[in-house]
């Protein structure tokens, strides 16, 4: 029962050291526990079965918090219904609604509803209820943050008075977990190790409390140099994690509990070559010297637009599967910009037969299911307008063909045809082709007819349960299901797996919502246009996930959100200044001065602007010091539209750092290259 701290720089083996304890303790018949942040479960599992090296391991098992917390809310009997990211923004859109009169800051818009969202959530994981809230509110005398607390508090109360007969909410689910760790046997009896976390928050700190009060022993992976608190964060690259140490250290003490040796993580094993290594141990540095060697393993890129770079990396990577025999999965992407590079990686890696796999959540909304669905409410709110109707009418889910809805359109625009006059058979007497009018007539009554009756079912059913059960009649009779399964067959036929996989997420998604819709708001009497924008509000917070498709394939992910581990190769892409590292995040709902002001009254929530700089530059850290043998930088002189861009302050130290690197760059000359069939023809 005690808490033991591995710490080390990046690259220094800590999670190695780990992975070999467990392989060792394992015989001794112990349950072990390996807690790692969800997006890394996946990578954890398949270093732990090449650490144990058996066919199957049942002593240790890799978990993320969340699904721990499940585990122990099922055995402690607590319903687990759990309130989603979906149902949540459904609820609190529905409260801003109905309380409006009563908030003076946060009314009804999109902006309002994810401020709202993000500040409950953050109040919840940082232990934050009503009460204090409310407790706060009367001590304050800034008027300005005064009427902020109110706002907040108004939603936050009604939202937990909302689910707390039926759910629980995902940040309470730590809070379940914590409280009960004294009850659980298999969690007394066990070891746990804590691995590739940067931080904590409140909640996930009072988990980590009960786990060292009653766990046989608690083990954390920390990247630091040393465990002395820094007194200038902005030299220190690990000034966060070393307050993550200090909290720890707090919590052993202030508990009067077992703070075991720490083992320190000397060598820095990771790194194969010798320009990796120096850029681990210099780059964030005030002074550094100069590597004067030459330099082998890093490269540095100048495009002149994003779309070249990303052609640039792909003509890379094959001829570093080419020439160097690399396999795809030694090859990682990192970027801070993933939106503005997916869809260019997208489309340009397919032209040269390179495997992908890019790690984001995209959303629902270009989904053509989705607009499907929302295209019906859109002609019922704006009362059968002639854009509204089309556009349902093109989305390729009637038995219509394309042609014929084309001409159906350009009789309606000719004639003026519109709303009401949808709902009435075409007047013959506007034109001489009778025939032509009728099968006119037809269409429109495949179109209109459907939705007509749908209308008419919503009328009748008023409450949240009743329309969503004339939408899913809806469907049902339009055969939707079976429609989307053709579709999906089609695709197959193409080998376009990542749609067939899109489509049948997106379906899943969207009838899930709609499940959602009447658990949440059951008989509660709603207009088709509060109906509308809650179903938006839930399909947006809804996102299409992804998990790679195959083994060999070059994973592409987001600097702050991948958990790329010791990689043979990395490109580290759009290197531009503002991008690495980031400027301008937004403050939030409360800003920086809000949170210093509760900070002193005993009300710690999350980290600032300045304080999330700091992550910042520590994810930049840990991007630059990933890869194992060869590190390839780039960045653009120009956006996708033209706008100049200037080189990240990463780049200009680089270049001082290595004075013999030769940059390389097409803003001068095009270089022509043999690759794969497609690209090498369109090149030439």
């Amino acid at each position: 029962m005690g808490l033991r701290i591995i710490y080390g720089r990046a690259g220094s083996g800590k999670s190695e050291y780990c992975y070999k304890e467990i392989a060792k303790d394992i015989e001794k018949n112990e349950k072990i526990f390996l807690i790692t942040p969800e997006q890394f479960s996946f990578t954890a599992e398949k270093k732990l079965m090449e650490a144990v090296k058996t066919e199957a391991v049942l002593q240790a098992e890799v978990v993320h918090l969340s699904r721990l917390a499940k585990r122990v809310i099922k055995e402690i009997g607590i319903k687990d219904d759990r309130m989603s990211k979906c149902g949540k923004a459904m609820l609190i859109s529905h409260i801003l609604t109905m309380q409006k009169k009563d908030l003076k800051y946060l009314s009804k818009s999109e902006e309002n509803i994810n401020l709202a969202i993000s500040s409950i959530t953050e109040l919840k994981k940082h232990g934050v209820t009503v009460e204090m809230l409310k407790e706060q509110i009367d001590k304050t005398e800034n008027i300005y943050l005064k009427t902020k607390l109110q706002d907040i508090s108004v939603i936050y109360e009604q939202y937990d008075e909302q689910i707390k007969q039926s759910y629980i909410d995902e940040a309470d689910e730590l809070a379940i977990l914590a409280e009960n760790i004294e009850n659980i046997k298999w969690l007394k009896n066990s070891v746990i190790y804590i691995d590739e976390f940067a931080g904590f928050t409140y909640s996930e700190y009072q988990v980590i409390k009960g786990l060292i009060k009653y766990a046989k022993q608690v083990n954390i992976t920390i990247t630091v140099d040393n465990l002395e608190q820094t007194l200038n964060p902005d030299t220190d690259i690990f000034y966060a994690n070393k307050i993550t140490v200090k909290k720890l250290q707090d919590i052993v003490s202030q508990n009067e509990l077992k703070l075991e040796k720490p083992i320190k993580m000397l060598e820095v094993k990771r790194f194969k070559t010798p320009e990796l290594k120096y850029i681990e141990g210099n780059l964030f540095k005030t002074q550094s010297t100069k590597y004067e060697q030459k330099v082998e393993n890093l490269s540095m890129f100048l495009a002149k637009n994003q779309y070249t770079e990303i052609e640039y990396i792909a003509k890379e990577i094959t001829k570093l599967v080419k020439e160097k025999k690399k396999r795809y999965n030694d090859i990682a992407i990192i970027t801070k910009n993933i939106q503005s590079y997916s869809n260019l990686a997208r489309v340009i890696f397919e032209k040269y037969d390179i495997p992908i796999f890019i790690d984001e959540k995209r959303e629902l909304s270009q989904n053509i299911i989705i607009q499907y669905v929302l295209s019906i409410f859109e002609i019922l709110q704006k009362n059968y307008s002639k854009e509204s109707v089309f556009q349902y009418a093109k989305m390729g889910f009637l038995e219509i063909e394309q042609s014929d809805i084309f001409k159906l359109e350009n009789y309606c625009t000719k004639w003026g045809i519109k709303q009401n006059k949808f709902k009435k058979d075409f007047v013959y007497e506007l034109e001489k082709n009778k025939q032509e009018i009728e099968y006119y007539n037809e269409l429109r009554k495949k179109i209109i007819e459907p939705i007509e009756n749908l209308k008419q079912k919503i009328r009748k059913g008023k409450t949240a349960k009743g329309i969503t059960v004339a939408i899913y009649d809806f469907l049902e009779k339009q055969k939707i299901e079976e429609k989307i399964f053709l579709k999906m067959q089609e695709l197959k036929e193409k080998n376009r797996e990542d749609l067939v996989q899109e489509y049948k997420e997106s379906y899943e998604i969207l009838i899930n919502v709609l499940d959602e819709i009447v658990k949440i708001f059951r008989d509660e009497n709603i207009t088709i246009n509060q109906y509308a924008n809650i179903l938006k509000q839930g399909l947006k917070a809804s996102s299409l996930g992804k998990i790679p498709g195959t083994q060999d394939q070059v994973i592409m992910g987001d600097v702050d959100r991948s958990r790329s581990h010791k990689v043979d190769t990395i490109f580290i892409i759009g290197l531009n200044d503002g991008v690495y590292p980031s400027i301008n995040k937004s403050e939030g709902f409360l800003g920086d001065e809000d949170r210093e002001y509760l900070k002193k009254q005993g009300i710690e929530l999350a980290k600032g602007t300045l304080e999330n700089l700091y992550d910042d530059n520590f994810n930049i850290y840990k991007a630059f010091t990933t890869a194992e043998r060869e590190l390839h930088l780039s960045y653009s002189s120009a956006d996708t539209e033209g706008g100049a861009l200037r080189p990240s302050i990463y780049i200009t130290k680089i270049k001082k750092m290595f004075p013999n690197l030769k940059e390389t760059s097409d803003v001068i000359v095009s270089d022509y290259q043999i690759t794969n069939q497609k690209a090498t023809y369109d090149a030439l």
